[in-house]
């Protein structure tokens, strides 16, 4: 009687990918300085698209939200708080849909080279910071016009960046995993990234959810993110300290939930390429 086939069962073992992964850092910069010089390849005008996307966008807001409905901003001026919000969602957005398509826009890469398959998604998170800090940039100009006063917790601000970049590198590790194996869950990443948005606080402030939902609220990491950044770019009331806490323990959750998957995944997820 012929033996039965053996079975091939990919096992994740986190310690040493994530061992490659540092040690191949070098093609990590190489590939995502590829998707940086990508956009600037015209620098007039992938500066002028980076300005002009957030910027129309909080125009729009401005006027339905602030003008029209009357959002109130915490004692800051509209346009400037909802410019902060939307400058930061840009981050958001893009490594998140550049993370649902890793497996596939990498395709070509990941089968000629053996970097790591996590590479395409930091990268694209990587690039995004670049573009998600001019942003706020302008954001701290837009709000000077406005006749804001950030004081010393503008020196906050990176690290609110550096947690915004957290959770959304777990959001785009856990996406890629997941749409890596089934390719049809990417049809309901841009309609999940417009409720994420619309339950964060991007073109309204924290302040405005009823005071007994805070605490559950505070657990999308977004929600404090936005608030600090608020407080640091644009002297806007400071985040309650227990909430904030409870947004960064959420993006530390979220960041190893979404790298712990995509370990776990990313076999099955190659095989599919």
């Amino acid at each position: 009687m012929p033996a039965s086939p053996k079975r091939l069962i990919r096992r994740a073992h986190p310690p040493g990918r994530l061992y490659a992964i540092w040690d191949q850092r070098e093609a990590l910069m190489a590939l995502t300085f590829r998707q940086i010089r990508g956009r600037f390849a015209k620098p007039v005008i992938g500066l002028a698209w980076l300005i002009l996307q957030p910027a129309l966008q909080a125009v729009v807001f401005s006027l339905f939200f602030g003008l029209l409905v009357r959002v109130p901003s915490d004692g800051t001026p509209y346009p400037a708080m909802v410019f902060t919000g939307v400058a930061l969602w840009h981050l958001v957005q893009h490594s998140a849909s550049e993370g649902a398509n890793a497996f596939i826009s990498a395709a070509p890469l990941l089968r000629q080279t053996p970097m790591p398959r996590l590479y395409p998604v930091l990268a694209a998170s990587l690039s995004a910071t670049v573009d998600a800090t001019i942003a706020l940039f302008i954001a701290v100009l837009a709000g000077l016009l406005f006749g804001t006063h950030p004081g010393w917790a503008l020196l906050m601000a990176p690290l609110f960046v550096a947690v915004a970049l957290l959770a959304s590198l777990g959001l785009s590790a856990l996406l890629a995993a997941l749409c890596g194996v089934w390719r049809d869950v990417r049809q309901l990443v841009p309609l999940g990234l417009q409720i994420l948005m619309f339950s964060s606080p991007v073109i309204y402030p924290a302040s405005l959810i009823p005071e007994g939902w805070q605490k559950l609220y505070a657990l999308n990491p977004f929600s404090g993110i936005i608030s600090g950044l608020r407080w640091s770019l644009l002297g806007a009331p400071s985040p309650d300290l227990v909430n904030l806490g409870i947004s960064i323990g959420s993006a530390m959750a979220l960041a190893g939930l979404g790298l712990w998957t995509f370990l776990a995944l990313e076999g099955r997820a190659a095989d599919e390429l």
